[in-house]
């Protein structure tokens, strides 16, 4: 497969760069992309990284990464996020754990994503299983399947 993976937002420390609390959003993305790039890699997949670090802002980030996405013809794009926690330590059981987004449940990306959830929660997180969303900028303008 070819594959395009990024971290979404910025690089830490600049404007747009994702949540900030427990970890740092943009740092721990971009840790995960790099492993996920490079097992991949390790399979035989093509893998295109596609990571905007200084954009001027939000909307300007996600444009970046669509456009360098779309730049490629490749069969699947992964974005990696972080979503923010609960405000508190022990988490509310409600709102923590692992989640995937694509499009729709007719999504080419949706056996990726499920696979996704099911290896996070095998780690010992709450699976929260596959999310639908067709607001979501990367899920909405990548021509090829995508998951978040």
């Amino acid at each position: 497969m070819r594959i395009n993976v990024h971290a979404g937002h910025n690089a830490d420390g600049r404007t747009a760069c994702g949540a900030i609390g427990f970890i740092r959003e943009s740092t721990e993305a971009r840790r995960v992309k790099d492993a996920v790039a490079w097992m991949l890699r390790q399979q035989g997949h093509t893998v295109y990284d596609c990571t905007v670090d200084d954009a001027a802002g939000v909307s300007a980030n996600l444009r970046e990464i669509v456009a360098k996405c779309n730049a490629r013809d490749v069969d699947l794009d992964i974005s990696v996020h972080f979503n923010s926690g609960v405000g508190d330590l022990a988490g509310n059981g409600k709102t923590t754990g692992t989640e995937v987004y694509v499009y729709s449940p007719s999504s080419e990306a949706r056996p990726h994503a499920e696979k996704v959830c099911q290896a996070i929660a095998g780690l010992g997180f709450r699976n929260r299983g596959v999310k639908y969303s067709k607001g979501l900028y990367v899920l909405k303008n990548t021509k090829a399947p995508a998951m978040l």
